[in-house]
């Protein structure tokens, strides 16, 4: 009888810490995920439609009648050709109807600040 007893009152405390314990280990596995989603690079890929080196923006029409704006500053990478297979290239190199495939972070404005830009002359 009182081996029961003993059996039940330990496993009543394990279930207890159990219990206890496993939203602190849910949230930190949320926290871990949501830093990975901030390390994640985003991407934009389309047609170039228009370009202003005054504002520092191309306009990538991305799919149909949808346009996204790309924002590069003097540390944007420039590279021509495809994802596998570039060369380094130039912003000046870059005109209307040309394929882009930009990463970055987005800002406040939902803007894409690219880091890395993939331009060819066809999809």
């Amino acid at each position: 009888m009182k081996v029961r007893l003993v059996t039940s009152v330990g496993l009543s405390i394990a279930i207890l810490l159990g219990s206890i314990s496993m939203p602190s280990l849910m949230a930190q596995d949320k926290a871990k995920k949501a830093e990975k989603k901030a390390d994640a690079k985003a991407n934009i890929q389309g047609t170039v439609e228009n370009m202003s080196k005054d504002q520092s923006t191309i306009t990538v029409r991305t799919g149909g009648t949808a346009t996204r704006i790309v924002v590069y500053n003097a540390s944007t990478k420039w590279l021509f050709g495809h994802s596998d297979n570039n060369k380094p290239g130039a912003l000046a190199q870059i005109k209307t109807s040309n394929y882009i495939s930009c990463a970055g972070s987005f800002d406040d404005k939902s803007r894409l600040v690219a880091t890395e830009c993939v331009y060819r002359d066809t999809k």
